[in-house]
Order: structure tokens, then C-alpha cells, then sequence
């Protein structure tokens, strides 16, 4: 794989913290990442997240994987899409496209790639050239790139599809009988430079690594509080068993294990948390509280009319720093993404606190 960095670097900062998802083990204890950090757009810091989050339930065999590591690639590979549009599904535009790779030494590549994807993803039907935010060669892409949004595309200017295609990478590209742990030093450089086989890049990203893991340590610390207030107990059970369902798939009907309809994740969440709520939307939006959008928890219910039927027609689970777990509709997979984003921000009904 060929990577072309970009420079740039910015201040870090770190904001209230975001309970972005589960990592493994028998406690499924919420992983947190900075809501914010300066530099590093909101819907690419989540797309770090959930990759990590969710790879060692897929692949058992590559443990260890943090939001730090992806950063720090992402970071050197394209300043986290910087100057560049984020939308809310992932998008980046316009795309990220890296120098022609025709040998000539532009980003220090001396070997010539002739194109190999029509240009479809880099536009040059002459030679190859670097795209995305994680910086993919059509050719490695073709044989690596994943559809971690579940829109039936793996897209290298999708971020999600970027970030989950760069986690999984780092993992497969191991020789079959090793193990990956990415907190074993030896292990993480290994996995570096396999993703770029130069000693200066490997440096150059452990230096943001490290960096990144401070402000996750920062983070943590910072767990108690949420919002406006610490959440209720049953509450942030509810959103920790939602968190540990993401990138399941949408499924009309579907209550669990493995698939989930957007009322079915919210009873079962709950239902995890000792407390027993309605079946269906309608239903769920009258068995609780109601509250303001300045008040919510983790766990609080936010219903929406997307005019499907009777409203309200969806709902979703308030886990945190602005954020919900939402089970969109068939053919997505359940995600993370910001209660203000425009599309349900449009269709808000009510906000609900079960019990």
C-alpha cells in the first residue's frame, strides 16, 4: 500500500466526553473518546471510533485496536480531511485525491502505478493515484475496501468506509497465525508498516498516536458527568447495551440478537437495563417523561415523524455528548450520529425519559 501525506497540524483540544461504544471483553465497558477534538471534524472522530470499537467482535484475532490509532493515521494521510466537507453520512467532498503515482517522485513515490480502476475513484484513467481521507491506491482498495455504512458501496470518500477499511486492513494484512494486539509496541509498528513500509511514517504517526492517547486518558477521567447532569444508572445500562449493538443491521421487525428495528433496540436496551417498555413507536412514546433537549441522559427516548405512518414513526436512544444510536431503516446499519443533524432535527417530535 502507498500512502501520501499530507501536512498540516492543529491544536488539540479537549471537550466533554462522548460514550461512543462498547469494547470487548465480559463488562462491555463504554470506550470514550473527546467529544471534540479541534482539528478532527465530528463525523470523522466517530468513524475512528466505531471501527475501533467494533474490530475484535469481527475479527477475535487483532485485539487492542483504540480511535488513537486510526487518528494518528489519519492525521499524517490526510489531516482528517482537512479543508474538506464532512457530511453527517460520511462524505467527504471534494474527494481527497493524492499526486499521480507515475514514478516521478511526487510524495516520494519513485514507482510508477498505471491506473487500474478506469478512474473510477481517482478520475486518471493514465495512472493511479492515492484517495480518501485514509489515503487508499485503487489497487488495495479493490482488494480491501469495505462498506462499513451499509449503502451497498465501499467508498474510499466515505469516511466510515475509510477508517473501518483501515482498521480492518491493519489486522488482515498480519500473517494468518499471528495475533495483533495493537497495544503491543512491537505489534503496532509491525502493523504500521504495513500500511506504509517507511520508518519516518511509522514515526510520524506514533507521535500523533501518542498524542491522541493523552487526550483519551483525559477523557476517561471525565466519565461521572454527561451533559447537564450524571446520567440515572438504568439510563447509561440502556446506552451501553445500544452502543454494543452498533454496525448490526436494520431489520423491520427485528428485536435482537442480531438484528434490530428502531423500536426493538430501544425495548431491548432498556429491557437490558432491568426496565420493560412498549413494542412499537407509538406505544413508547407515552411511557415516560417527557423532557426537553436541554435535559437529556443517556438512554432518553428522541421520536421523530420521517411520515411513514402514525407519528411518531422512529426513535432512537440519546447516549451523550450530543450524540443517539439510531437503527435507520433496511439496508443501514445501526450507527452513531449527532441529535442535531438536519435530517431528524426537521421531524423531531418528543424527547422521553422511560420509567
Amino acid at each position: 500500500m502507498i500512502r501520501l501525506a499530507i501536512a498540516g497540524a492543529g491544536a488539540l483540544v479537549l471537550l466533554p466526553v462522548l460514550f461512543i461504544g462498547a469494547t470487548a471483553g465480559d463488562d462491555h465497558q463504554l470506550a470514550v473518546i473527546p467529544q471534540g477534538v479541534d482539528g478532527i471534524p465530528g463525523t470523522v472522530l466517530l468513524a475512528y471510533a466505531q471501527a475501533a470499537a467494533r474490530l475484535e467482535e469481527s475479527y477475535p484475532g487483532c485485539v487492542g485496536m483504540s480511535w488513537p490509532v486510526l487518528a494518528g493515521i489519519g492525521k499524517v494521510e490526510s489531516d482528517h480531511a482537512a479543508g474538506h466537507e464532512v457530511s453527517s453520512s460520511g462524505d467527504v467532498n471534494p474527494p481527497i485525491i493524492g499526486p499521480r503515482l507515475d514514478g516521478g517522485g511526487a510524495g516520494g513515490n519513485t514507482t510508477s502505478h498505471t491506473d487500474s480502476d478506469d478512474g473510477r475513484w481517482d478520475g486518471d484513467t493514465d495512472f493511479d493515484r492515492a484517495v480518501g481521507s485514509m489515503q487508499f491506491i485503487p489497487t488495495t482498495w479493490a482488494s480491501h475496501g469495505l462498506d462499513a455504512t451499509g449503502d451497498g458501496t465501499a467508498d474510499p470518500h466515505n469516511v466510515v468506509d475509510a477508517a473501518w477499511s483501515s482498521a480492518v486492513y491493519l489486522c488482515v494484512s498480519a500473517p494468518e497465525t499471528e495475533t495483533v494486539d495493537f497495544t503491543d509496541e512491537e505489534d503496532l509498528e509491525a502493523a504500521l508498516l504495513r500500511y506504509n513500509h517507511s520508518d519516518a511514517y511509522v514515526r510520524e504517526v506514533r507521535g500523533h498516536i501518542e498524542h491522541y492517547t493523552g487526550l483519551a486518558a483525559q477523557a476517561a477521567t471525565r466519565v461521572p458527568v454527561v451533559g447537564s447532569g450524571a446520567s440515572s444508572a438504568q439510563g447509561r445500562a440502556a446506552a451501553e447495551w445500544a452502543l454494543d449493538q452498533v454496525g448490526k443491521p436494520y431489520l423491520w421487525g427485528g428485536t435482537g440478537p442480531h438484528a434490530f428495528d428502531c423500536s426493538g433496540l430501544t425495548m431491548q436496551a432498556w429491557a437490558a437495563a432491568g426496565v420493560s417498555i412498549p413494542r412499537v413507536t407509538t406505544d413508547q412514546v407515552n411511557a415516560g417523561t417527557r423532557i426537553g433537549l436541554g435535559e437529556l441522559q443517556p438512554g432518553d427516548l428522541l421520536f421523530y415523524d420521517t411520515g411513514s405512518g402514525a407519528s411518531p414513526t422512529h426513535v432512537t436512544m440519546y447516549v451523550g455528548g450530543g450524540q443517539m444510536v439510531n437503527a435507520p431503516r433496511t439496508g443501514q446499519l445501526i450507527r452513531v450520529e449527532p441529535v442535531d443533524g438536519d435530517y431528524y432535527s426537521a421531524r423531531f417530535v418528543a424527547a422521553v425519559r422511560p420509567g
